[in-house]
């Protein structure tokens, strides 16, 4: 079913749909609606299963997504280092 549901996320027209969805119910809903028209038979429970493993599939963060995403300077954005004046 995993595959399934990850080849229906490959339709940009349903990908649009799930990103302008209101909560989680209205994106199982898109899915398992989306899945019908295909002969796919899903319940409410198992895309709601199955949206959790797929969330948790992603990858870890690395160190450098973690201070991008926390406000540090990321590898594509030269380091700053003050000039110290000598008197």
């Amino acid at each position: 079913m995993l595959d399934q549901i990850k080849a229906l996320l490959q339709e940009a027209q349903l990908r649009q749909q799930l990103l302008a969805a209101a909560d989680r119910e209205e994106v199982i809903k898109l899915i398992t609606t989306a899945g019908a028209e295909k002969g796919y038979t899903f319940t409410d429970e198992s895309v709601s299963q199955a949206a959790t493993e797929l969330m948790s599939e992603g990858e870890e963060l690395t160190e450098e997504d973690l201070l991008a995403v926390a406000g540090g300077i990321g590898p594509e954005l030269p380091s700053y280092t003050p000039k110290c004046q000598e008197d």
